[in-house]
């Protein structure tokens, strides 16, 4: 997610290990081939004056194991300039990151309709809900952020609710 909008959902298929040539082959490159695709289709008009900072955006992950393995590592530092590599990010640091509060609205959607009873049902339920989300909820999250920064800096990493 970002403040232009959703990325697609990934749904690993059953029995698929995540290791890191998974996650660089059918996550990473394919989402960001689409997030560049979106930001050059967003025109200069946009980008230069409603999103002038965006390259300035940080591309950050969780110290997951295939996060951290050295093929994700490099092939993130060799195709994002602005990403963080292990290390850089704090340990034990407060998650601010927006789309901890997207999950949460993601299931308070499924909660409103019929539970799933099967992965295809569940999969298309997720992808609803996903689609459901107002862009002004995603413009919203992110344009709190430096409120939730603030916050976290007065109760010194301390937690700050969602």
């Amino acid at each position: 997610m970002s403040y232009r909008g959703l990325s697609e959902l990934h749904f690993v298929p059953p029995k698929q290990t995540v290791n890191s040539q998974y996650y660089v082959e059918e996550i990473l490159k394919k989402s960001y081939r689409l997030a560049v695709g979106r930001s050059k289709m967003a025109g200069s008009i946009l980008t230069r004056k409603l999103l002038p900072n965006m390259s300035r955006a940080i591309f950050m992950q969780d110290g997951a194991p295939v996060h951290t393995a050295s093929r994700t590592q490099e092939w993130c530092k060799n195709n994002m300039p602005t990403f963080w590599a292990k290390g850089e990010w704090p340990g034990n640091s407060p998650d601010l990151n927006p789309i901890e509060n997207l999950w949460s609205i993601l299931q308070e959607k499924l909660n409103e309709i019929k539970p799933s009873t099967n992965l295809n049902q569940l999969a298309e339920n997720l992808k609803s809900g996903w689609r459901d989300i107002n862009p002004l909820i995603l413009e919203n999250l992110v344009a709190g952020m430096p409120a939730r920064i603030d916050k976290c800096i007065q109760l010194k990493g301390g937690y700050i609710g969602k």
